[in-house]
């Protein structure tokens, strides 16, 4: 049994472009590292350096305090108009929710510098009273659209915003 040479053709036809296909995304690769490696420092850096909080269990309410450190290495200043908390928990039937919690406090990372700052965020009746505090984020957008964002998960304030230990059957119902 032989094959046809248009059969033949279009063999290698499929071969050549499968080929082509693969050299494409291999260039891709190599010009997305390239550039992740010379992308040098972020135009912005923050770390949380503090957080306190303080829940009171009765009246089901929970006020955050997290200092702030950002480096803003462009030039210009850098304004966040409404700094967000995002606390995640899980539930004892093990749903995981999300609650973000605004401040009104704005923050301003003047260019070339680094500035510290308080943010504030207070919450009641939002997060269910028995579940774990999975962990907190602060989310920061520019008025540009630039977005940063900064993990909070300290380990006391995680210890100090819980019930305490649950049942050992936690997330089995």
């Amino acid at each position: 049994m032989t094959l046809s040479a248009e059969v033949i053709a279009l063999i290698a036809a499929a071969v050549a472009v499968f080929a082509a296909v693969l050299a494409v995304r291999a260039t891709a690769l190599v010009a997305r590292s390239v550039l992740a490696s010379s992308a040098g420092t972020p135009a912005s850096e923050a770390q949380v350096l503090e957080a306190h909080t303080r829940r009171d269990i009765a009246a089901d309410s929970r006020d955050y305090v997290f200092v702030v450190e950002l480096t803003n290495a462009k030039s210009l200043d850098r304004r966040f108009p409404a700094p967000t908390l995002r606390v995640t928990y899980r539930t004892r039937a093990n749903f995981l929710g999300a609650v973000d919690l605004p401040s009104s406090e704005p923050v301003t990372a003047p260019g070339g510098q680094t500035t510290r700052a308080t943010l504030r965020f207070t919450t009641s009746n939002v997060i269910p009273r028995h579940c774990r505090i999975d962990g907190y984020a602060l989310l920061l957008l520019d008025e540009r659209g630039e977005r940063l964002t900064v993990d909070a998960s300290l380990p006391a304030v995680l210890q100090a915003d819980t019930d305490g230990t649950g049942p050992a059957t936690w997330g089995w119902d």
